[in-house]
This record gives structure tokens, C-alpha cells and sequence, in this order.
């Protein structure tokens, strides 16, 4: 059953807002902490209901005003999700109306913040939808995510210059990828040909032939909130810059995604014709990097957990797409032989 969600990832029972929300003396006293905080944060603000929807990362709320309108109040208990607050932050108080006017959906806005013991509790307006499932998309649902992809993608950057976000041109995405694959080369557990394959894709002077766009930065396809086969709003926004939109399709290309990429890039490529022909291979190898990101992470902050899970995950993708040519970087195979292929031999 699809459970609704509130603009940073929280749930909310059925999916809907409580039809007979608990009144102030049944609020939890946690819940209740939120409520006073979130009316000193957002001065005028009188919440008369909450719904406890914390969980291991942040204490949460889901809470109702006097006027019947919905809110999400959050404080963060780790530090991870406290650095994720701030950039959240940052990169919604850089999204403004006019911005927003030209998406096709809601994008949470951050309506007032306080800090709490050290940690930054927030206060956002509630936006409605479900989390989408892989396996019960309809076409109507996956058309709405290639089509709000492609829309961002097709505002003029100019639309977020002077607001303090990241800015990559293309030779810049280049150089990062560059990076990447050199500090995962230096763990000494990228298999040489997983290695090869990736320089052959960072060297290939047509795959990063493309303008730069805003871009979200994270997607997901838990990214997205959707109500009647329609995208009503995306989420997660910490990540907001202007660079590769392949960055954005990335998630599209994972195993888990294959029945979802054909029809994706189909209904993308209708809504942004100008989008560069290689976007998707692109993506491929951006989402292949943040395995190796993650490697790159276990190993930095000596979590041997994470190391074990990124080495099998490139070790898994390294047996994968050797043995799969359609999942080429570079050339398409049509033009030239996988980097991973046999080299062939005259007769």
C-alpha cells in the first residue's frame, strides 16, 4: 500500500492527514517539544495537532495549524542529518518564486528554523503524495517523472546564477569524474578492467559534449511524490546546482530501473528535444561512481561496514557489465567495441 510522505522523506499513516487528528493533550511530549519549537521558529504559528512520525535519523511531526493547514517540523539526532538540514536549507532558500513558477511541481519550502541543543529543527509546509513503487508505475506516472526531469533540465541556468549555488561546466563535471576514478583507483580494490572502463569513459571527448542545466543533484525515484499518475513534487533538495543533467538520470540506469529506462529516456527526449545525445550513457557512469563514492566514504571514515558493501557492489558491477556490451559508456557498440570486449583478430 503507498504511504504518503511529507517534503524530506516522512510518512504519514495511510497516506493521508489524520481525518481526526489528537488534540493538544494527546500529543506525545516529544511532539509536543516540536509544537513549541515550531511556533517560536515560525513566529504566529499555533499548531493544534501533531502525528509523531520520527524515526531513527530525526524526531518529526506532522502537525495541523488553526487554519487546517499541514506541516512538517523536524530536528535532526545524528550529525549526518543535521549536515543534510543545512544544505537543505541552502539550496531551497535559493529556489525562489519565480523558480518555482516554472516547475510543474511543488518543491518544499522552509518556512522558518531554530537551533535546539545544536541541532536545526525546521518548519515546512506538507506536500501531498505517495512514494512511487518500481513495479506499479503507471506509464501515465513514469511519462510525469521523465517529463518533470526534463523540464528542470530545460529552465535557462541563468535562473539560478547569483544564488550561491555550485556552477560545473562541462569540463568541470569531466574533472570531477576524473577525481573520483582516481581515488578509487588508489583504494586498490577497482578490478584493472572496471578501472579501464571508466577511464575510456572520462576520456571520450563526445560523452561530455553537453550544457550545463540546473539540475536537483540527488534524484531518486524516491525523489519523487506522486497522486493520480502525476508527479505533485520532488524532494531532497540539498543538492541544488547548475551542471550535468545526467547526474538526474543516474538513477534511471540502475539494474533495478531496466524496465523503467527505455520509457523514461523516451518521454524525456519528447519533452527536451535539445537534450545531448549521450545523456543517458552519461548517467550510467555517474551512478557506476557512486559506488565508487561510497567506497571512497567507508574508507575515509573507517566504516568497514560500508567498505565490505561498496567492494561487493563493484565487484557485482564489475561482473555485470562485462559481460553486458549494451551497457557501454563510450562509443555506442555500434560504432566501436566495448571497453571490455576481447580484442579481435584479423582473419
Amino acid at each position: 500500500m503507498s504511504t504518503a510522505v511529507g517534503p524530506v522523506g516522512t510518512r504519514c499513516g495511510n497516506g493521508k492527514l489524520p481525518l481526526s487528528p489528537p488534540t493538544l493533550e494527546d500529543m506525545s511530549h516529544q511532539s509536543l517539544m516540536l509544537a513549541a519549537q515550531a511556533s517560536a521558529a515560525v513566529p504566529g504559528l499555533t499548531l493544534v495537532s501533531t502525528t509523531d512520525i520520527s524515526d531513527e535519523h530525526r524526531q518529526a511531526a506532522l502537525a495541523t495549524d488553526v487554519d487546517s493547514r499541514a506541516w512538517i517540523v523536524e530536528l535532526p539526532k545524528t550529525d549526518d542529518e543535521e549536515l543534510g538540514a543545512r544544505e537543505r536549507i541552502g539550496a531551497l532558500s535559493a529556489i525562489g518564486d519565480g523558480l518555482r513558477s516554472r516547475l510543474p511541481f511543488g518543491v518544499p519550502r522552509i518556512h522558518g528554523e531554530t537551533n535546539v541543543r545544536g541541532r536545526t529543527l525546521t518548519v515546512g509546509e506538507w506536500l501531498p503524495g505517495f512514494r512511487p513503487q518500481t513495479n506499479s508505475l503507471a506509464p501515465e506516472a513514469i511519462t510525469s517523472i521523465a517529463q518533470a526531469m526534463a523540464t528542470l533540465h530545460g529552465i535557462p541556468a541563468s535562473a539560478l546564477y547569483d544564488q550561491g549555488r555550485p556552477i560545473h561546466s562541462a569540463n568541470e563535471s569531466q574533472r570531477i569524474a576524473v577525481g573520483v576514478v582516481d581515488r578509487a583507483a588508489q583504494t586498490t580494490l577497482l578490478p584493472q578492467s572496471l578501472l579501464r572502463r571508466w577511464e575510456a569513459a572520462y576520456e571520450d571527448s563526445e560523452l561530455w559534449q553537453f550544457e550545463p542545466s540546473i539540475i536537483h543533484g540527488r534524484l531518486r525515484l524516491e525523489s519523487f511524490l506522486i497522486e493520480g499518475d502525476r508527479v505533485t513534487a520532488v524532494t531532497g533538495w540539498r543538492s541544488l546546482q547548475v551542471g550535468d543533467p545526467a547526474r538526474d538520470v543516474a538513477w534511471v540506469t540502475a539494474p533495478t530501473m531496466k524496465d523503467l529506462l527505455a520509457p523514461v529516456e523516451t518521454a524525456y527526449r519528447q519533452e527536451r528535444q535539445t537534450a545531448d545525445p549521450r545523456l543517458f550513457q552519461r548517467g550510467r557512469f555517474w551512478a557506476e561512481l557512486d559506488i565508487a563514492r561510497w567506497l571512497i566514504h567507508g574508507l575515509d571514515t573507517g566504516n568497514q561496514v560500508i567498505t565490505d558493501q561498496a567492494t561487493a557492489a563493484i565487484n557485482d558491477l564489475h561482473d555485470r557489465v562485462g559481460g553486458d556490451l549494451s551497457q557501454t559508456l563510450t562509443e555506442p557498440i555500434t560504432r566501436a567495441p566495448h571497453p571490455l570486449a576481447p580484442p579481435t583478430t584479423d582473419d
